[in-house]
């Protein structure tokens, strides 16, 4: 049985800071929080939160997921993720990665549309779903591979050139894999997102070291600096999200 919620929660706890009144006394040997610090910050007993972590509960109340959320001080995004990992969630349906041909020819229209800035759909994966001629430039290289083997997260921190392309690589490829756990919520134990981390765990260890942190953020917006044959350039992009689809547009502006 999945304890999805239960690694989350360890992940976290050992990132989480201490409380002023927790820093200031004795000595520590271990990094973040202890699971007895977690259950007395939260107000909750400390074998409640023991068998939430080891899976042994796994439908706590909102009130007890608020307090977590304030005690392993997470943002928006990662309470959202952990409201998505309780067992009585509502899952979202599972959708095929690959979209039909009308939802193809809608995102190929759109990134069309905003050309000459660089545009790209993707889907939960990361896979390129629609790219205009200037989106696709802007991972060089990407282009040799067939489209379906097209996958942004696996660029940036696979390819030899992403570091050069992208001189804040850490920033974003960092980004890239907390969007990845973001957008597969419901989707953790899909066959698809296990082949996709196995691979990249495999070839980087930052990739692997960042899945195991159960980092997680959904793209929004930001400011980049990017290489390219015009020189260095700071570009901003923007995401807009498409949630029926489960497809998400990015969209690159020139920094004003």
């Amino acid at each position: 049985m999945s304890n999805d919620l239960g690694t989350f929660l360890r992940a976290r706890r050992a990132d989480a800071g201490l409380e002023p009144s927790y820093a200031a006394t004795g000595r520590r040997r271990v990094t973040g929080l202890r699971r007895e610090e977690v259950a007395t910050l939260a107000g909750i007993s400390v074998d409640y939160y023991t068998r939430l972590e080891q899976g042994r509960e796994a439908n706590p109340s909102d009130s007890v997921l608020e307090a977590l959320a304030r005690v392993l001080n997470l943002e928006s995004d990662a309470v959202d993720h952990l409201y998505a990992l309780r067992g009585n969630g509502a899952p979202e349906p599972r959708q095929d990665l690959h979209p039909d041909t009308s939802t193809v020819e809608r995102m190929t229209a759109l990134v069309k549309a905003v050309r000459p800035n660089p545009a790209y759909v993707l889907d939960r994966l990361s896979n390129i779903v629609a790219s205009n001629k200037e989106g696709l430039a802007l991972f060089d290289g990407l282009d040799e591979r067939p489209p379906h083997q097209r996958n942004t997260c696996r660029y940036l921190m696979t390819h030899p050139r992403a570091r050069d392309i992208f001189l804040d690589w850490e920033d974003i490829a960092r980004g890239a894999v907390a969007h990845l756990r973001a957008a597969n919520a419901h989707d953790l134990d899909d066959e698809h997102l296990q082949d996709l981390v196995a691979e990249l765990s495999d070839q980087s260890d930052h990739f692997a070291e960042w899945w195991a942190g159960h980092i997680v953020e959904r793209r929004r917006s930001a400011a980049k600096r990017i290489r390219s044959s015009a020189g260095v350039q700071t570009r901003r992009y923007e995401v807009l999200h498409l949630p029926e689809e489960r497809l998400r547009m990015t969209i690159w502006l020139l920094d004003d």
